[in-house]
């Protein structure tokens, strides 16, 4: 049981560790050691260490029940069946976002032109970064994969269409120029594209092809029975395999090199 004295209580001021003294409960404070501490304004509540700790301990609950109370205090996210008009308080793992907090499952129509979509701008940053080195060719590639980003956009904020002049002609003129290719290009259109035709040729048509595929999921997801929509989108697909097609004819008649 230690006995504390003020000559104690001294020696540590002295040695400059007064501040770091502990008085335990079967510790003995002398008379003078405790008027010593009042006039140092040091507190010797043998409890204290006790006091702060349930302090802190009250302080962070406090803080942990006002957190509680403000996400109680939240309206609760719910989704909605863009379908049926079931409400969800949580995303089941077979539907997807279609707009906003609206769900549909995965194989919805939408969906699955958005999968189209998703593959063939992949695709086409596939070969845009391919040939980054060809200026010309590199030039026309970021044309088109911005028409297929604009138009992909479209899609799922369910925006209109804006239309704009690709590889230096509108779209309507892009459908005439590949309609007519002798009056174009001299070797008219390519047929039967195989081995025998150069790389570029054959790398734009596989992204000629991709963009038909797309154009048909639009079709099937903005057909119902006889009533056509987004006809906007339906007319820039059609155009986008047109674009293809001229840069596979420039790419045939050299105009890459």
């Amino acid at each position: 049981m230690p006995v504390i004295t003020e000559e104690k209580l001294r020696k540590l001021e002295k040695d400059g560790v007064l501040d770091q003294l502990v008085i335990e409960e079967k510790d003995i404070l002398t008379p003078s050691a405790r008027e010593f501490l009042n006039k140092k304004r040091i507190s010797y509540d043998r409890n204290r260490e006790k006091v702060e700790e349930k302090e802190e301990k009250l302080e962070i609950q406090k803080k942990d029940d006002k957190k509680l109370a403000m996400e109680e205090a939240k309206p609760k996210r719910q989704y909605r069946d863009y379908v049926t008009g079931a409400i969800y308080d949580k995303k089941p793992e077979f539907m997807t976002q279609i707009f906003g907090d609206n769900l549909v499952v995965k194989n919805h129509k939408r969906i699955i032109l958005r999968g189209k979509f998703d593959t063939l701008q992949a695709e086409t940053i596939k070969f845009w970064k391919k040939y980054e080195k060809n200026k010309k060719l590199e030039a026309d590639f970021a044309q088109a994969y911005r028409f297929i980003r604009d138009l992909f956009i479209s899609e799922m904020v369910d925006s209109e269409f804006k239309e704009r002049d690709v590889l230096g002609y509108d779209i309507d003129t892009l459908k005439e120029i590949t309609h007519n290719t002798h009056k174009y290009y001299k070797t008219g259109h390519l047929f039967e594209i195989n081995v025998e035709y150069d790389e570029k040729v054959i790398d734009i048509n596989c992204l000629r092809a991709l963009s038909r595929e797309c154009e048909i999921a639009a079709v099937d997801a903005f057909y119902h029975e006889g009533k056509t929509e987004r006809l906007d989108i339906l007319k820039a697909l059609n155009r986008l395999s047109s674009i293809f097609y001229l840069m596979m004819l420039k790419a045939n008649n050299g105009d890459y090199k």
